[in-house]
């Protein structure tokens, strides 16, 4: 009897086995069925996003087929998209985008009124003003308005990149599913085997193994939970950021000219190469040109060459009263004449570059330049009166120069010839005294021999 009731258990269980395989086929064979009815054929998606193509594609089939059953009618709704839930399949959708917009603060309210009626929530914001305002939204939408909500959040700005993600955790959330029911299990069959203990170690020792296994079994529900959350709920992060000024970049050009003759700078500008004689008068022009993307002001030109600073230059055309503008000229002009030890041109100029306020940029200003080729021929005729005395003139000037530079120079010792005159006189007088100092001796010895004996 008892191999008789073994035998009969051992059937008893083989035919469960058999049932609830052949279930798990005809549930397979269901999916399969359903996924060939979609189109899909051997094809069968483990992880899809449905495009918006596909959406088009799957809607028009369904409603050919449903013309040739003839079963639908004119008042029959179209079919919608079939969604990952409806393929039985669990899918998380997330995205990126990044978007340009003029100010934060505006476009961040606007995003989530954008959202509101497609169930969007604000999860969190993060925003920072200043030199480059910048807004961080997380917001979370139903996964059925999730392609509606980036639309909409793309719009509010100009959209600068825009990444989106779909993840397939049917298996994930089916494996933690399975592992929660196994640990469940065993913790259930661990309290049945602590409320029958009574022996103090092994109730202990059951005691240490339940509160393990029931963490674990939280540690288990909490991972499950939160895939269930990013299921129910498709997650768009929008960063929102200002358009930043491209550095400025000031530069000018200056190109110097020159004329013979004296006008004040009337016929500037001038030619590139100029000749005179030595001694002739001439004019030199400056064309000062803002080449750069900003204002500047405190323009100021000069040549050392000419010895020709920057109060020398005269202002001919343009204006200082405010900043050059961009492609602005301004031109300066100054009058000299030919000297062939001097004249060699070398312009050069300053300015500083400010912003619409006219406040000055901490930014260095660039430059480039083009001098004036001088030819200064000298004066090879005789000299007249006027020249002689010219010359004299500046002979005369040259040695008091010269007789300044030595004075100059000797200052510093003056007090030697002084110290060497004192010592002389003092020396004469000491040398005076002693002499003196003898005579009177030799008089005094006279004076007091006794008379000869006669």
């Amino acid at each position: 009897m008892r191999r008789i009731t073994a035998l009969l258990g051992v059937m008893l269980a083989l035919s469960m086995i058999l049932v609830a395989c052949s279930g798990s086929d005809d549930a397979a064979m269901t999916t399969a069925a359903a996924y060939d009815e979609a189109g899909y054929g051997d094809n069968t998606p483990d992880t899809t996003m449905v495009t918006d193509e596909q959406r088009d594609a799957m809607n028009a089939d369904a409603g050919e087929a449903a013309a040739e059953g003839g079963t639908a009618t004119d008042a029959a709704p179209a079919p919608t998209a079939i969604n990952p839930a409806d393929l039985g399949r669990l899918i998380v959708y997330t995205a990126a985008v990044s978007v340009e917009v003029d100010d934060v603060i505006t476009a961040g309210a606007e995003a989530q009124a954008a959202v509101a009626g497609l169930g969007g929530i604000l999860f969190g914001q993060e925003t920072t003003t200043g030199e480059h305002p910048r807004s961080i939204l997380t917001i979370k939408v139903p996964p059925e308005n999730f392609h509606l909500a980036l639309e909409r959040l793309s719009g509010v700005g100009e959209l600068v990149s825009q990444s989106v993600y779909a993840d397939d955790v049917t298996e994930r959330v089916v494996d933690l599913q399975s592992q929660i029911t196994t640990a469940e299990a065993s913790v259930e069959r661990l309290r049945s085997f602590l409320e029958g203990a009574t022996d103090l170690e092994a109730v202990a020792a059951m005691e240490a193994q339940l509160l393990a296994r029931e963490t674990e079994l939280e540690l288990l529900r909490g991972r499950l939970r939160t895939l269930e959350d990013q299921v129910a709920l498709a997650t768009i992060v929008l960063t929102l950021t200002e358009p930043v000024p491209p550095e400025p970049e000031p530069s000018f050009e200056v190109v110097e000219t020159g004329y013979a003759g004296h006008d004040g700078g009337a016929g500037c500008p001038g030619a590139e190469d100029l000749r005179i004689g030595e001694g002739e008068a001439y004019t030199v022009c400056i064309a000062f040109t803002n080449t750069g993307d900003t204002d500047l002001a405190d323009i100021a030109v000069r040549d050392p060459g000419l010895r020709a600073d920057e109060d020398d230059f005269v202002l001919v055309s343009g204006s200082l009263d405010d900043p050059l503008p961009p492609d602005g000229t301004l031109v300066f002009a100054w009058e000299g004449d030919g000297n062939i030890r001097w004249d060699i041109t070398d312009p050069s100029a300053r300015a500083t570059a400010v912003d619409d306020d006219g406040d000055p940029l901490r930014v260095g200003v660039a430059s480039t330049g083009q001098r004036l080729y001088l030819t200064v021929d000298p004066d090879d005729s005789l000299p007249g009166f006027v020249d002689a005395m010219e010359k004299a003139w500046h002979a005369l000037q040259q040695l008091f120069g010269v007789i300044v530079v030595i004075a100059g120079a000797a200052v510093p010792w003056l007090w030697a010839p002084i110290l060497l005159g004192l010592f002389v006189w003092w020396r004469r007088r000491r040398d005076a005294a002693a002499a003196a100092s003898h005579q009177d001796a030799a008089t005094l010895d006279v004076d007091i021999d006794p008379p000869a004996e006669s």
